[in-house]
């Protein structure tokens, strides 16, 4: 990958600086100003790290250096976040290399070559650069995709809101009335009368006229019985099935040889005629 190739150009040429200072200077010695009043040469080696922090632990240092750079090349295995952020893991997985080659070649100690002439700092080498501009430009690039993707957090959201209203402001709550205002809107009916909302059976209340004068269907006509005709006279002729014939309640009686049917129960005759009650 571009990535692992970029770390190792910057091993060799931080090995290349510090192969040649060694064979120039001895430790101590200063060197060219290759920037008048700002930058020098020179030859220090460093037993501990940036800053002589943890100074005489070089194999412990070794050892940090190593687990770092394994975590390094793990994290660019999987990192795909942009150019820019590759580009600041390889530079500090090169520094660190090529640090760590120095404590193992060089009894732990590293090799540094460049000194500040305008403040006193400390001497640093070209791995000590890398390292440096690597973890700034990572971190560059890291705040960048984190504002970038809350801005972009903000318009989806935005756009979400545009595209979908606020649906409580139309849903139509007629749709799925609540009990108790139908309660309400109907008070002379109970609530055991009402429907079950979310039956998946059609329930049916019986309609009760709000007044009790007005009514949904016509009266039934009542029957009074007129007293100066006979009830036999209402009968219709009946219809001998045997002989066929057809004749009235008097011809009945004239048939029985009887005066009147009037003293006589009707069922009583038919049964002596010959009918039977479903006839």
């Amino acid at each position: 990958m571009l990535c692992f190739l970029f770390s190792a150009l910057i091993v060799a040429l931080d090995q290349f600086f510090k192969l040649w200072i060694t064979r120039t200077l001895e430790v101590g010695d200063v060197g060219l100003e290759l920037i008048p009043d700002i930058l020098g040469l020179t030859r220090w080696e460093n037993d501990g790290a940036m800053l002589n922090i943890l100074s005489g632990q070089q194999w412990l240092l070794a050892g940090i250096a190593f687990v770092a750079a394994l975590v390094l090349v793990m994290i660019l295995l999987r990192y795909n976040e942009g150019f820019w952020g590759t580009l600041g893991l390889a530079a500090v997985l090169g520094g660190t290399l090529g640090n760590l080659t120095d404590r193992v070649f060089n009894n732990g100690k590293v090799v540094d070559m460049f000194r500040t002439l305008f403040i006193n700092f400390p001497i640093f080498n070209i791995a000590d650069i890398f390292i440096t501009l690597g973890f700034i430009t990572f971190l560059i690039h890291f705040i960048a995709i984190s504002f970038k993707s809350g801005k972009l957090e903000n318009v989806d959201d935005e756009q979400s809101d545009d595209d979908y209203p606020d649906v409580t402001q139309e849903t139509d709550y007629d749709e799925f009335p609540d009990i108790d205002s139908i309660i309400s809107a109907q008070p002379d009916q109970d609530e055991a009368d009402m429907p079950d909302l979310y039956s998946p059976e059609p329930q049916y209340v019986k309609k009760t006229p709000q007044h009790p004068q007005e009514s949904q269907y016509p009266p039934e006509p009542q029957y009074t019985p007129d007293p100066t005709t006979s009830i036999l006279d209402s009968y219709e002729p009946i219809d001998d099935v045997a002989s066929d014939t057809s004749f009235s309640l008097d011809e009945l009686a004239t048939e029985l040889e009887l005066d009147s049917l009037e003293e006589y129960d009707i069922d009583d005759i038919l049964r002596e005629y010959g009918f039977d009650e479903d006839e």
